[in-house]
């Protein structure tokens, strides 16, 4: 008995159906990747609040300082000498073993955690860098090193400073053009606004709800497309996202570049 063979029109309608089903499937799969990947971003940044926990309970309730956190000063320096300059990918470039003031509380794990979603937006804003080497900055008013804010139990509203969270690495802009962000995520400190002469009442004078433009600001990299987050990218503009932090009383929340100032003062 002859077998019978697919026509070219059966099997045109096949390749139709499966690539309806596709259509239909793959935007759903890439939300459930996202998904997942922003559960193990919060899941990192829970590791770096009991971190802090064990550090403060260690040294007097102090802060270390927030640059120097997962790399020393020495360091640095010696990055800084060997590549010409600091960024996430060079620790990772000249093989560079963390050895800052919470890397004996993480346990030497810092290469795990790297959150994936911001891993894969660094690597596609610079193709040409290598594996990054770190992902999260530090708030830089709970410092001991000005000092500003230099022991934890100076925060007021726990639940609504940021210890911990994801910078942008875009110089951003808003719907109406105006500057969100003067500097991009290079290391691990997010400094909301810089001065030389930084100190406690300096942070006390600022208003929590004053509008951009800030020294850092919080990235949008979840609850997004990566597409828009490209877009966003080479247009310095908005992806209407959110990042996540790791606040002083150790939630995980998410948060927008506009939450930047009101998450960092920590003493109003």
């Amino acid at each position: 008995m002859k077998k019978r063979a697919f026509t070219l029109i059966e099997l045109l309608v096949v390749i139709a159906i499966i690539a309806v089903l596709m259509a239909i499937l793959l935007p759903g799969l890439q939300r459930s990747r996202m998904q997942a990947r922003n559960i193990y971003c919060k899941s990192n940044l829970k590791s770096y609040g009991l971190v802090m926990q064990l550090y403060t309970a260690d040294w007097d309730d102090g802060l270390p300082e927030s640059y120097t956190a997962i790399f020393s000063r020495n360091t640095i320096d010696e990055a800084v000498r060997l590549a010409g300059g600091w960024n996430p990918s060079v620790p990772e470039e000249h093989n560079l073993i963390p050895d800052g003031a919470y890397i004996p509380y993480l346990k030497g794990n810092v290469k795990s955690n790297i959150c994936p979603i911001f891993r894969s937006v660094y690597q596609a804003k610079w193709p040409a860098r290598g594996k990054v080497g770190f992902t999260y900055s530090f708030n830089w008013w709970l410092n001991a090193d000005k000092p500003i804010i230099p022991k934890i139990t100076m925060v007021k509203n726990a639940s609504r400073t940021f210890f911990a969270g994801e910078e942008c690495i875009w110089n951003m802009n808003d719907e109406n053009g105006d500057r969100i962000n003067g500097a991009i995520f290079n290391d691990n400190s997010l400094c909301t606004f810089w001065s030389g002469s930084a100190s406690l009442q300096w942070v006390k004078d600022f208003n929590p709800f004053d509008p951009p433009p800030y020294t850092d600001a919080f990235g949008e990299y979840h609850r997004t497309g990566v597409r828009k987050i490209y877009s966003a990218m080479r247009n310095d503009s908005e992806c209407d996202g959110v990042s996540n932090t790791v606040c002083v009383d150790g939630s995980v929340q998410e948060v927008t570049p506009f939450d930047t100032l009101r998450y960092a003062i920590g003493i109003k």
